[in-house]
């Protein structure tokens, strides 16, 4: 049996709660991703809660609020830090710390960039 798409794990972490209480296991949404499938409206959703906000009902006050969200980090291998963020993790320029101020080495056999110094 062959499967033609990947399942990413994402992980949720509700920011609306007191940092000591936002961080514990018990707070954390895990939500399986079929990229393909769900990744493109999450980007649209996020820049459209980001840019515009939402009307968002608040049950506990029963009134109505405009939210604004934020992706703030991902953890991603590169070849998906690429896709995420459009940047070029195929060259000498791959690091994203250093960016452009970087002196990149090309490995020989393996045809690798290295980036001495980290």
């Amino acid at each position: 049996m062959s499967n033609s798409y990947s399942i990413w794990p994402v992980m949720l972490i509700p920011y609306t709660q007191p940092p000591w209480e936002c961080m514990k296991q018990t707070s954390f949404i895990l939500s399986m991703n079929v990229p393909d499938v769900y990744l493109q409206p999450l980007i649209k959703e996020l820049n459209e809660l980001w840019t515009e906000s939402v009307e968002t009902y608040d049950s506990s006050l029963k009134e109505l609020f405009r939210m604004q969200a934020v992706l703030m980090w991902t953890i991603s291998d590169f070849p998906r830090f690429c896709t995420l963020s459009g940047w070029n993790t195929y060259t000498g320029y791959a690091c994203p710390t250093c960016n452009f101020d970087t002196s990149p080495c090309r490995l020989r056999c393996s045809k690798k960039w290295c980036f001495m110094g980290h």
